[in-house]
């Protein structure tokens, strides 16, 4: 017997076919689904799409596939064993692995449905590869085969009872002259139930009460990447992989003030240089404060080596912050941050300055801060106190072992001529910013990253701009140390919020002067900004709105949400029902009063009054445009009255005679370019000569020329 038994299908009912084709389609909205999330390998997806594709010609066939059951019995085993290999040496993931099986098993079951039970297993496999997506994203891409699968489920279920019935009385219910009326009716009605029942779920949804549930799928879906690059251990080129990608981090809706064009969105800051990796080893925590939607004060616990003379800071900036689904716990906050707040239990302020979560459970989604955005130079500019505190000297003037001789001697180099510690930061700042360059390329494994950085390859990344000036700016006994965060951001007036992306994932220096604090600096140099087509950029930020909405309110959508939510329909709808009310009472009494005043005023003498002022008042909105004609025919007519303008109007009918001839002025030509761009030649001599005296009337306000673009007008008009 041979392992794959191939035969013609028996003749099927119109109901058979039409549930077997639903059942396709819905394993299909199924793995579109599990594709969309964009985690699938690519021989996952290879191998699945070629199975469904190969199911696919076999139903157009109408021909069926069945591998015998000893068949699929070893297979399941052998796949048991791969699982383990999967789970423990390819895919080290709970998720990924698991994935991997439900695929296998419905292609296993596509190729082997014996019995009714595994057209039901079929299904049920649909609807575990929908959860799998539901586990691994949470976006738009998702809500729309979401809503293709509720779809084709409702077909699928309503024809699978049809079957079902039409078995159990054994006749043909539907006659094959009907049958494309009968499609057409199963799928309005699979239609009209998918939309009730989609409408239903949406009322269910925002109606019912929502608590946080957070945690475990949430955890699931994280991208590890992301985390990677802001932690406290990160190589040089951390940061680095993160800028090759343009996927949405964060988005920022301002509440108060005004968002400097460079922000900079700080999240761990970086004390201890070895020469190839920036750490905290000692990990020492400032304070654990309480939070729980209460704000809590970060410059007055921010840092154990503030000194008692730092200025208070005032709150200059507000915001609100809804992370991506990126597994972070840290708050990536507005420098210099003043305050934060948010759903949270408790949150850990470092000696760094760097505010995380302090539960490992849910990852942060949303929360609010305030910063103070002055600027601080008027404070520090001639700061030349060397009074550190001694936990700040230990940590910030730090240099790397066996730190190469050139480096010192480049810092005095560059300061020579500065008179205080913030003229000299602002000079390595100026120094790094234009004598080096800027590329994502990552180096190779250099011995000395710094130095190669420096006195030889003289390009590279964020990292070594500000490594470099952290390590330079030590030489000189200036406490610093290097902040890795984002920088800047997109905005999208649809939704009135800025877009940080992992491109805007940057690295800069704080330095610190005892008169005011950290203060920052960021000596990588200005990068283009990346071209794009104007279609492309508004089709982005419009699905860029549509996924921010898709997050807010479908994703966190929890009971302070259904507060607020309620609140604002309950505001708007007795705003509303007032103005209608109070609309209503005014036109009604204004109507009254009319009424009241025309009654006896109307007789058969001035009627025709009434009838002439109706006439007035319909007549009114198209005086304007004809008095317009009247005044361009009066102008084309008698150019010499007002020359310039009579000018315009004939070069304007000129450029519609040549449109009409098939050569169109471009905006960026001007009259002279496009006169010579004409092939034809006596066209062009005759267009050149119109171009002259059009511009000595329009500009120069020539009467004569004026007075020849009708005649001349008339001779480009008679020539063809």
């Amino acid at each position: 017997m041979s392992a794959i038994a191939q035969t013609a299908r028996p003749p099927v009912t119109i109901a058979e076919r039409f549930f077997q084709g639903s059942l396709y389609l819905l394993l299909v909205m199924g793995f579109c689904a599990l594709a969309g999330t964009a985690k699938l390998d690519a021989i996952s997806l290879a191998l699945v799409a070629f199975a469904l594709l190969l199911r696919g010609y076999h139903l157009l066939k109408g021909r069926t596939v069945v591998i015998p059951e000893h068949c699929t019995s070893v297979f399941t085993l052998l796949y048991f064993v791969f699982y383990a290999l999967d789970y423990f040496l390819l895919s080290q993931s709970f998720v990924s692995a698991t994935v991997h099986m439900v695929l296998f098993i419905m292609v296993i079951k596509i190729f082997s449905v014996q019995r009714d039970r595994d057209l039901l297993y079929l299904a049920i496999l649909s609807f575990l590869m929908v959860l799998a997506a539901a586990v691994l994203t949470a976006d738009t891409v998702f809500l729309f085969t979401f809503c293709l699968f509720m779809l084709t489920a409702m077909s699928t279920f309503v024809s699978m009872e049809m079957r079902r019935s039409e078995r159990e009385a054994r006749i043909i219910a539907v006659s094959p002259a009907n049958e494309n009326k009968f499609h057409r009716s199963l799928y309005a009605v699979a239609g009209l139930l998918a939309i009730a029942t989609i409408a239903v779920s949406v009322v269910i949804f925002f109606i019912l009460p929502r608590m946080t549930m957070g945690g475990y799928l949430q955890t699931l879906g994280s991208q590890t990447d992301f985390v990677a690059g802001f932690s406290d251990n990160v190589s040089l080129g951390g940061i680095g992989r993160i800028q090759q990608s343009t996927s949405p981090v964060m988005h920022v809706q301002v509440l108060h003030g005004v968002l400097p064009p460079d922000i900079k969105w700080r999240g761990i800051s970086l004390g201890s240089f070895d020469g190839r990796r920036w750490s905290n080893p000692m990990r020492d925590l400032a304070a654990v404060r309480p939070m729980h939607n209460v704000p809590v004060d970060l410059w007055a616990l921010r840092f154990y080596d503030s000194p008692i003379y730092s200025i208070p800071h005032r709150q200059t900036l507000g915001y609100r912050v809804v992370m991506e689904p990126v597994g972070s716990y840290i708050f990536f906050l507005a420098s210099t941050p003043v305050r934060v707040q948010g759903p949270y239990n408790e949150v850990v302020i470092s000696n760094g300055g760097s505010v995380t979560k302090a539960d490992g459970s849910a990852s942060i989604d949303v929360y609010e801060g305030e910063a103070d955005t002055t600027d601080p130079s008027p404070l520090v500019r001639n700061s030349n106190s060397q009074d550190y505190p001694p936990g700040l000297k230990i940590n910030y003037l730090g240099l790397p072992p066996g730190l190469d001789p050139r480096i010192p001697s480049l810092a005095r180099k560059i300061t020579s001529s500065a008179d205080s510690n913030y003229t000299r930061a602002k000079a390595i700042e100026a120094y790094l910013r234009k004598n080096l360059g800027y590329t994502l390329d990552l180096p190779g494994d250099e011995a000395d990253p710094l130095a190669h950085f420096l006195f030889e390859r003289k390009k590279g990344h964020c990292e070594y701009f500000a490594s470099s000036m952290a390590i330079l700016l030590r030489t000189l006994g200036i406490p610093s140390r290097v902040v890795n965060g984002f920088r800047g951001g997109e905005y999208n007036d649809l939704n009135q919020t800025y877009i940080i992306r992992g491109r805007d994932a940057h690295s800069w220096v704080e330095a610190f002067f005892p008169e005011y604090g950290w203060v920052t600096f960021d000596p990588t140099p200005s990068v283009a900004a990346q071209p794009g087509t104007d279609v492309s950029s508004r089709l982005a930020l419009y699905m860029d709105a549509l996924q921010e909405m898709w997050r807010e309110w479908i994703v966190n959508y929890d009971f302070s949400r259904q507060v607020r939510l309620g609140s604002a329909i309950g505001a708007g709808a007795s705003n509303l029902q007032g103005n209608l009310r109070t609309w209503y009472i005014r036109k009604y009494r204004q109507l009254l009063r009319r009424v009241r005043s025309m009654r006896g005023a109307v007789s058969s003498g001035n009627m025709i009054v009434i009838c002439m002022l109706g006439l007035a008042i319909i007549a009114l909105p198209f005086i304007p445009r004809a008095w317009r004609a009247f005044s361009r025919a009066k102008l084309l007519k008698n150019p010499q009255g007002a020359p310039s303008t009579s000018a315009s109007l004939w070069y304007g009918r000129m450029l519609k005679v040549m449109a009409r001839r098939g050569m169109r002025k471009t905006p960026a030509q001007t009259p002279v370019e496009f006169a010579s761009s004409i092939h034809d030649p006596e066209t062009q001599k005759n267009v050149v000569v119109f171009t002259e005296h059009y511009e000595r009337a329009r500009f120069a306000g020539s009467a004569e020329d004026a007075m020849r673009l009708p005649e001349l007008y008339e001779e480009l008009v008679a020539k063809k």
